[in-house]
């Protein structure tokens, strides 16, 4: 939680234009500095609609960030203040009945929780990864920023270490041909990202080794 002289930064993900116009008439009733940014920045709170695998989403999990429903920003407008933001975390509540499992539901709580806890800056602290250079465009540049968010080390596929730990393809394309230094290396479909942050799923069962 910010201190009382560090300003809250906000990001919002998931809502439609008008939904997005009310909330910002009562966050602009609060001390703080909104980013309009349609990609993530290093906000210290997310306000999301509802659970999803936004670029923002991923990004702000993966770095332990507050994620909070939309009724912090009301209620703390109304108050005049900034809540403690505890019971409006998502993942505060698990629903029953709902096809999100409670696992996923935790994820933006659970992360924050373990990451303040064992002092790691990020979810992704210790990966050495490749990304596809030649494909994807925005998509790729949306996964390096989710990457980046949790501390994952992005090699470059030009000259690449020998102890990457994650190759991820797009579209079936491999950003490097020199198996020599993929010996040790796992290879992912970008979808792992959202799997492992929300199921926490060390493994994936679409993950191939190759030797």
């Amino acid at each position: 939680m910010p201190s009382g002289s560090q300003k809250r930064i906000v990001q919002f993900t998931g809502f439609k234009k008008r939904e997005k116009a009310a909330l910002l008439e009562w966050l602009f009733k609060l001390d703080c500095v909104f980013l309009h940014d349609k990609k993530y920045r290093n906000c210290t709170h997310l306000i999301a609609k509802k659970l999803c695998k936004s670029e923002k989403f991923l990004a702000a999990c993966a770095a332990g960030k507050w994620i909070l429903t939309k009724e912090y920003i009301i209620n703390s407008a109304e108050s005049g203040r900034w809540l403690d933001e505890t019971t409006y975390e998502w993942g505060y509540e698990i629903e029953k009945d709902t096809h999100y499992s409670a696992q996923r539901q935790s994820a933006p709580k659970r992360w924050r929780e373990e990451l303040a806890r064992s002092s790691a800056p990020g979810a992704f602290y210790g990966w050495k990864v490749l990304l596809p250079a030649k494909e994807g465009g925005k998509r790729v540049a949306s996964i390096r920023r989710v990457l980046q968010a949790g501390k994952a080390t992005i090699c470059s596929s030009r000259k690449p270490e020998c102890d990457i730990t994650h190759v991820f393809i797009l579209n079936k394309f491999c950003p490097i041909r020199d198996k020599k230094c993929l010996s040790e290396a796992r290879y992912y479909r970008v979808q792992y990202l959202g799997d492992y942050l929300f199921e926490n799923e060390m493994q994936n069962t679409e993950d191939t080794q190759m030797h």
